[in-house]
């Protein structure tokens, strides 16, 4: 039974069914954002140490959908008529831009780390001192002390959004390529939005539920003294973790390239 990905491909080159090609572009591409990579996990940590909104979760999507979309235009267009593909394979090409996925991971859990070092490990600090004294007038004191993390920074969003969708979709390749040699290159490459489209989807999906994940722990937790270790931990679990998977993803990367050459 063909694939997803190879009814897409397919629907490229057959004149009718538009309705039915967008629909099945947008179901791979969360079907693809479903399997292994693509951050989930990456934006899942991120969002939670760095304390992250539901802004921040649309963020992560929309970098990796553009991202996606972006790397695939590239690399079609290169492998089609600049001739790339008599200089490396395919998979030699995935296998570098994957590299380079990893190593920009790894230098976001590393800025991660850094940036909560330099607030001095803070988390979010809420305390409250109320004086009152009662004599003829009314006295009232009140002091208010807070500390915040800064939290997520757009450069670290994108960042980790763009290492996400660096590496293109086999499928989405193959849709673009296709549609190139067939003369439909600009249905082909709304598939590959549409594709891009389904991909963020999902991982919006994914940072809602982190967030949402946050607060029910949090809310749970009835002690302040628990909710400020947590504040202070988090941040740290997030960029160690961060750092170690791309520390695997470049390790993976780097062992496939050297079994290519």
């Amino acid at each position: 039974m063909p694939s997803l990905d190879d009814r897409l491909v397919d629907l490229v080159g057959s004149p009718g069914f538009v309705p039915v090609a967008f629909l099945l572009a947008f179901a791979a591409g969360a079907a693809h954002a479903v399997g292994p990579g693509h951050g989930k996990s990456l934006a899942a940590a991120y969002l939670v140490g760095a304390d992250g909104k539901v802004r921040d979760a649309a963020w992560l999507g929309a970098s990796v959908a553009v991202m996606h979309t972006v790397s695939v235009l590239v690399v079609a267009l290169a492998w089609t008529f600049l001739s790339l593909s008599d200089l490396l394979s395919l998979q030699e090409l995935t296998s570098g831009l994957q590299l380079a996925a990893g190593l920009m991971v790894v230098g976001v859990g590393v800025w991660l780390f850094a940036r909560h070092l330099r607030s001095g490990g803070h988390g979010h600090g809420h305390g409250h001192g109320h004086g009152h004294g009662h004599g003829h007038g009314h006295g009232h004191g009140h002091g208010h002390g807070h500390g915040h993390t800064e939290g997520p920074s757009r450069p670290g969003l994108v960042l980790l959004g763009m290492s996400g969708g660096l590496t293109p979709s086999p499928a989405a390749f193959l849709v673009l390529v296709t549609g190139i040699f067939t003369g439909r290159s600009g249905f082909a490459l709304l598939l590959v939005i549409t594709f891009g489209l389904g991909l963020a989807t999902v991982l919006f999906g994914v940072g809602l539920l982190a967030l949402a994940g946050r607060g029910v722990v949090v809310r749970a937790a009835e002690s302040r003294a628990v909710v400020a270790v947590a504040t202070r931990i988090a941040p740290v679990l997030a960029a160690a973790s961060i750092t170690v998977i791309g520390c695997v993803v470049t390790t993976s990367a780097v062992g496939q390239l050297v079994a290519a050459t």
